[in-house]
């Protein structure tokens, strides 16, 4: 069972190593239902304006406690960045507000 561990630890940390290189950040979007993908495409667009990073990579988790909306945690490396959105509805379809 400890090498189980070792290893769940060996690729968490070559993960950070990978994304450190390519330069791409990781973000989880947290929401009480799955996203759509054009959803996903705009918060990986924001989070990539506002980490200035190459590449983004959504990790998503669906949370049944939350009333509305998503969170956004972005983990960098001297801190974390959680990002409160709304969505609303405008005619061209559900839009984000960040």
């Amino acid at each position: 069972m400890k090498r189980v561990d070792l290893i769940k630890e060996i690729a968490a940390e070559f993960e950070l190593i990978a994304n450190r290189l390519s330069e791409t950040e990781v973000a989880t979007v947290v929401s009480v239902v799955e996203l759509e993908p054009q959803h996903l495409a705009e918060i990986a667009k924001r989070v990539q304006k506002l980490t200035r990073a190459k590449n983004v990579k959504l990790k998503t988790v669906i949370d049944k406690s939350l009333l509305a909306g998503i969170i956004i945690r972005i983990i960098e490396e001297f801190g974390a960045l959680f990002i409160k959105a709304r969505i609303f509805p405008s005619k061209g379809g559900d839009r984000f507000q960040l």
